[in-house]
């Protein structure tokens, strides 16, 4: 082998390695779908443009990521109006995710920001179901139902189940929806944190009308989390936890058990004590 082919082979060996980077970079940045797109786009300009191309690339996806991060922290900070702003330089920015895999929307659920929520919705956040079904998008979680209804006892990743998620969130059609499909009310969460059931997620969330339907489906009420943060603790330790008084009689009624301890020793009523809810232990004692 001469030493011009030698050489020409080097350069092209280098040339490959910048297209391929180029290629990642414009598909991760948004400038193309998929990687063939990418290719064709490489092809167009031509292998020779690749350096400048993947210049150009490291760029976009220097300022796409900026975008993200910011779009991350308005929806956090429950940033109406710079929310609008972002999704008006990129409508992309719907479906940003922080470093976790979380995205925008649901990160808006999580934070309570409905209106931010719904925007991201209306600028075509795309949903997985467990999103789905934590916004409380009933149609998207039929579609994906309907195309593959195995959907319904699956787990999302972080460990939650479409039940629990929608309870948690206070999507009443939603939870009802699942419910008529089949879905098992007592089914435990695998997160490791709280393995917990609809019910628990419900009343955490403070969600009355959830609670009560999930009752009507047979939850039981004295089922225990088992996670490493309220181990031991039935429907009731969880209501007294966060005070919800208006839950206590209506727990009470469907046979949740006073005397019933957690895993440290403590009754729903003195668990309401140690968190400084007078009124939710007075009713606890009644």
């Amino acid at each position: 082998m001469s030493p011009k082919s030698k050489k020409s082979m080097v350069l092209s060996i280098r040339l490959d390695a910048a297209a391929l980077e180029a290629v990642d970079l414009l598909v991760e940045s948004g400038l193309e779908s998929n990687r063939s797109r990418a290719v064709s786009h490489l092809l167009n300009v031509g292998l020779g443009a690749s350096e400048e191309l993947l210049v150009k690339a490291r760029s976009l996806a220097d300022q796409v990521k900026r975008l993200r991060g910011e779009m991350v922290d308005a929806v956090k900070g429950g940033q109406l109006e710079k929310v609008t702003a972002l999704l008006g330089q990129d409508a992309s920015l719907a479906n940003a995710r922080n470093d976790d895999g979380e995205t925008a929307v649901l990160m808006a659920a999580y934070y309570r920001a409905p209106a931010i929520k719904q925007l991201l919705l209306d600028h075509g956040a795309e949903l997985s179901v467990h999103e789905a079904a934590a916004v409380g998008s009933l149609q998207r979680v039929a579609e994906w139902l309907a195309q593959s209804p195995e959907l319904l006892g699956s787990y999302s990743g972080d460990g939650y189940t479409l039940l629990g998620l929608a309870a948690h969130f206070g999507s009443e059609e939603t939870v009802q929806y699942l419910l008529a499909q089949g879905a098992d009310v007592n089914a435990r969460s695998r997160d490791g944190n709280l393995n917990n059931m609809a019910i628990h997620a419900a009343i955490a969330g403070n969600y009355e009308s959830v609670v009560k339907l999930l009752l009507a489906h047979g939850a039981d009420v004295n089922a225990v989390c088992r996670g490493k943060w309220r181990q031991g603790y039935t429907a009731l330790h969880v209501a007294a936890y966060f005070g919800r008084n208006a839950m206590i009689p209506l727990l009470l009624a469907a046979g949740a058990d006073r005397a019933a301890l957690t895993d440290e020793g403590r009754t729903a009523a003195e668990l309401a004590v140690m968190r400084e809810h007078p009124d939710t232990a007075a009713l606890l004692q009644a």
